[in-house]
């Protein structure tokens, strides 16, 4: 008789364990009018809100557990009902990086510039060196302003629920033998 390796019977196991987890999928969904495709939030995952009770302030919290019967938002301070959600606001994190970029860019010209135009010399050949004109003020001042936009205003999206997006509890866990068959006997 030939013994199986103990691998085998390793990854068998996490085979079935991993299985079984990747059937319990509970989350909600953020739908747009018009784009296939969905944003999901999942347990773990953070999440940006406004309530209906404080409409100037959101709130961003991470998702502990999803109740699906009671249509409940559990987190580690407390819970709060979906249909209480007035607002979603969406993260473009290249948008803040990309915003950080062109200031880092226009501060380096700007710099770069002005110890040009400090620190160069006559050659003799009737160049005065580098000068600080108005064109390195305008790319350097352009970079910094568009990093400023890009960071303040388009790092983020707001969705108001109901009338730009719609906001759905969803379980897709798959059912266990018992539940499909009944008990066994």
């Amino acid at each position: 008789m030939k013994l199986i390796p103990l691998n085998t019977y390793l990854i068998i196991l996490l085979c079935a364990f991993v299985s079984r987890l990747g059937s319990a999928q509970k989350f909600i969904q953020l739908e747009l009018p018009g784009d296939p495709i969905a944003f999901k939030y999942f347990e773990g995952s953070s999440i940006a809100y406004k309530l209906a009770d404080y409409p100037e302030d959101f709130f961003n919290k991470t998702i502990q557990t999803i109740d699906i019967d009671n249509e409940l938002l559990v987190f580690d301070d407390g819970f709060i009902e979906v249909s209480e959600i007035t607002h979603i606001r969406r993260f473009r994190p290249w948008a803040k990086a990309l915003g950080y970029s062109l200031n880092t860019f226009g501060v380096v010209w700007l710099g770069y510039g002005a110890l040009g135009a400090a620190f160069a010399e006559d050659d003799g050949f009737g160049n005065e060196g580098t000068r600080f004109g108005w064109d390195t003020a305008v790319i350097g001042g352009t970079a910094l302003l568009t990093g400023w936009i890009l960071r303040k205003w388009l790092y983020k999206k707001d969705y108001k629920i109901g009338k730009h997006a719609r906001l759905r509890m969803l379980d897709i866990t798959m059912p266990t033998s018992e539940e499909i068959y009944g008990p066994k006997k």
